[in-house]
């Protein structure tokens, strides 16, 4: 099937250069590509170089594996009519499809055949992406203090995973110590704390491969102001972001209250908001943060109102997408759940409805104990993090932490020494290949 796609640069230079390729996919697969190139400025690298590693190794298979590989897409397209759609814009067409892939119950089928597609194909393309001697990567979790961890049940869901390490936390009272410790914090500076400016040199680390996802501020901070891009990674605070976050909702149930005629529209509408957060809400690390955020927001389940909900979404979507070297997560007290009459989305109570916000410390934690559970699964699904990512688990205040690192077996925390938290700051930088000039602590050589 010819499409209309549109695309400009890079992105039509690919499609012409596959054209051949693109034009023996089944029509749906070959929409979702152009669609794909269609969004090339907005693509992260780590999207880009996917796009370009998938239509390399589609164009090495030969016309008859290709053809047999997408053969089950073929029959459910034609079992539903998808030739006999007229349009030739692949985002339209998309849509069309969908519709009559529903219409049909077929869409389940359908799935289920490109899933199958993908999984003859992505193993190559992975392999191509990250080889063997890929670089490793570094996840690390923090419950903040005024979260109400319960040290008989945190990281339960882990059970015979990682390894539980002592911590010795003596003379460290409070967030900002507990942090600066963690990660060579000694002082406010415009190169951010010692051990991802140390990553940085070393590896050559650009602002998008290391990000920082929050509820609050706490990490944020640890920068002494907001610096010049290039000398921050990406960070996104719920907090910060709060302007941004009222005005979204403001025009949303706007929208709403002015009428919608489907849910295609509404979404149409949101993506349509030229709505953009102002420079003092995240870390200028790169022009493709403010559309990345809106997303989050719009996209994720409660992102808009819940703070640590969107912390788990932004993370799981940086990981997905921008793929970072380095992740930082620092969970939250998010408020009590109202009664669900003042929950719906976007909307606007009157003064006499509302109710006082409330911190729910308890809450909290059995949220963040499921929310830090699903980061950490998503990223074991993605072969850029499978099998070469170092995973750390702490909340502060509580005098252990869970390390989870490939390949090594689970062990009580009796098996290690107590370590500090200059211990784990050196063991994160030896992790990663390099240390951190000046900082105390010696590494553990059971997590490197």
């Amino acid at each position: 099937m010819q499409f209309d796609a549109g695309l400009t640069g890079d992105a039509a230079a690919l499609a012409r250069a596959h054209a051949g390729v693109l034009a023996r996919l089944p029509a749906t697969v070959h929409a979702f590509i152009l669609v794909e190139l269609q969004k090339w400025p907005a693509l992260f690298p780590a999207e880009q170089r996917y796009q370009r590693a998938l239509l390399d190794e589609l164009s090495r298979r030969p016309g008859p594996e290709l053809q047999a590989a997408g053969a089950g897409i073929a029959r459910v397209e034609a079992e539903a009519g998808i030739g006999r759609i007229g349009s030739r814009e692949p985002a339209r067409f998309q849509d069309d499809a969908q519709a009559r892939l529903r219409a049909r119950r077929l869409l389940a089928p359908w799935r289920e055949e490109v899933d199958r597609f993908f999984r003859t194909i992505d193993p190559a393309v992975e392999a191509q992406l990250f080889p063997a001697d890929a670089p490793r990567r570094l996840i690390v979790q923090i419950y903040s203090r005024e979260i109400a961890v319960q040290p008989d049940k945190v990281w339960s869901r882990f059970k015979d995973v990682g390894l539980r390490v002592p911590l010795d936390l003596q003379g460290i009272q409070g967030s900002a110590p507990f942090l600066r410790a963690l990660l060579a914090a000694s002082r406010p500076d415009a190169a951010g704390p010692g051990l991802l400016a140390a990553a940085a040199a070393s590896s050559g680390l650009g602002p998008l491969d290391t990000w920082i996802v929050e509820a609050h501020e706490a990490l944020h901070e640890l920068w002494g102001r907001t610096p010049a891009s290039g000398d921050a990674p990406a960070g996104l605070s719920y907090d910060r972001l709060r302007g941004y976050r009222d005005e979204l909702m403001r025009a949303l149930y706007q929208r709403i209250q002015s009428g919608v005629e489907s849910p295609q529209a509404f979404a149409a509408y949101a993506r349509s908001l030229k709505i953009a957060p102002g420079a003092e809400a995240m870390f200028p690390a790169s022009d493709l943060l403010p559309a990345f955020v809106r997303e989050v927001l719009l996209t994720g389940n409660g992102t808009l109102f819940v703070n640590n909900t969107f912390v788990e979404w932004a993370a799981v979507q940086a990981l997905r997408r921008a793929q970072p070297r380095i992740l930082l997560t620092r969970f939250g007290v998010r408020d009590k759940l109202k009664p669900f009459s003042s929950l719906l989305l976007f909307s606007q109570p009157r003064a006499t409805d509302a109710i006082p916000l409330i911190e729910d410390p308890v809450g909290s934690f059995v949220d963040v104990e499921q929310l830090s559970y699903y980061i950490w699964l998503n990223a074991e699904k993605s072969a850029a993090y499978r099998s070469r990512t170092l995973y750390l688990f702490l909340a502060e205040g509580i005098d252990e932490m869970l390390a989870i690192r490939p390949d090594a077996p689970a062990g009580p925390a009796s098996r290690l020494p107590p370590a500090t938290l200059h211990d784990v700051c050196q063991t994160m930088a030896a992790w990663l290949g390099t240390t951190v000039p000046g900082a105390p602590g010696k590494v553990m050589s059971e997590l490197t």
